[in-house]
């Protein structure tokens, strides 16, 4: 009988555990794994790939928490995959009614790894209060007593007139927590418009941003060309997610997408859904040997998906999208 990725992975896994001086040195190791940045502002060394830990994390692992602990150890152990990105609100319901949320799968890969791991999570609340609640709740799934970075989750166009009340409640929170320890570093994060996110580097003054770069170029390319030279020249870390999210179903290579992403300047991270092992490996061989687009390159590949792709809306742009739930 053929074995099952989850055969493999726990193989994976106890071969890590028989050889604990293995499992310090293969991804830590100069050279071993996906290529690596310094995360700035928090000057944490990362993976230029991490791991998304929401929708397709929860699809493909939300009814098998052992195969999830053990999909994320894998990563970490083998690709050098130390940057995993959550969200409070990410969570499904099983067929029984079971709600199952991507911080209580991620807890117990991380307690084992928690100095290894760059550990990050959102909050939804725009008030003090609330983002306090979410934090707690945070901490307690995640079984940490901080998270590397907290993001103020998924900022739209539309909140631009209610940024008095933002900085003065979940701004304030987020800076209050990061003086208590209980955060490393605080960010933003939206995949709206990049008027709003620009609009929040300059008030808020966020360590980090994470945010779309897709090859498609959405908003005439606003993202890459004034959203990421803002961040850069704020030195924050930037973070690239959707990469590959609207491609899903087509006859585009996903590690294409992913690279595209990855050569933009000043991305530090790019995020990619976990889904499967084998998505992961395919990434993490890209990133583990990668060679960035030119601007030449980034220009056709671009002309290209967009021709391949049409006009239609992103999922993101849907009346009902709700980030990370599935």
């Amino acid at each position: 009988m053929e074995p099952t990725r989850r055969d493999f992975l726990r193989q994976a896994a106890v071969a890590s555990a028989a050889l604990p001086l293995a499992r310090l040195t293969l991804a830590d190791e100069p050279g071993k794994g996906v290529q690596r940045h310094t995360l700035a502002r928090l000057e944490r060394e990362v993976g230029m790939l991490g791991c998304g830990l929401g929708s397709a994390f929860l699809s493909g692992f939300a009814k098998d928490p052992d195969a999830a602990a053990e999909v994320l150890q894998y990563a970490l152990d083998t690709h050098g995959i130390n940057y995993w990105d959550t969200a409070s609100g990410y969570s499904t319901k099983l067929p029984d009614g079971t709600v199952v949320a991507s911080e209580s799968l991620i807890g117990p890969a991380l307690k084992p790894n928690r100095d290894r791991v760059v550990m990050v999570s959102k909050a939804g609340s725009r008030d003090y209060d609330g983002l306090r609640r979410e934090l707690d709740r945070s901490l307690q799934r995640l079984q940490t007593d901080h998270l590397d970075i907290l993001h103020l989750h998924a900022f739209m166009g539309s909140e631009a007139g209610n940024l008095d009340a933002v900085e003065e409640g979940a701004v304030r929170a987020a800076r209050k927590a990061k003086e208590e320890g209980l955060i490393k570093a605080f960010g933003i994060t939206g995949h709206d418009q990049p008027d709003i996110l620009m609009a929040c580097i300059r008030r808020f003054e966020p360590d980090a941003v994470m945010t779309i770069f897709p090859s498609t170029r959405p908003v005439q390319g606003r993202f890459e060309t004034e959203l990421a030279p803002l961040a850069v020249e704020r030195k924050m870390a930037l973070i690239a997610m959707k990469a590959v999210r609207r491609a899903q179903g087509s006859s585009l290579k996903g590690t294409d997408l992913v690279r595209y992403a990855m050569s933009v300047s000043g991305i530090q991270v790019t995020i990619v859904g976990l889904d499967s092992q084998e998505h992961l490996d395919a990434n993490a061989a890209m990133a583990t040997s990668f060679q960035p687009m030119t601007a030449q390159q980034r220009e056709r590949f671009s002309r290209y998906t967009r021709l391949a792709l049409g006009e239609g809306p992103a999922p993101w742009e849907l009346q009902g999208y709700r980030d990370g739930v599935v």
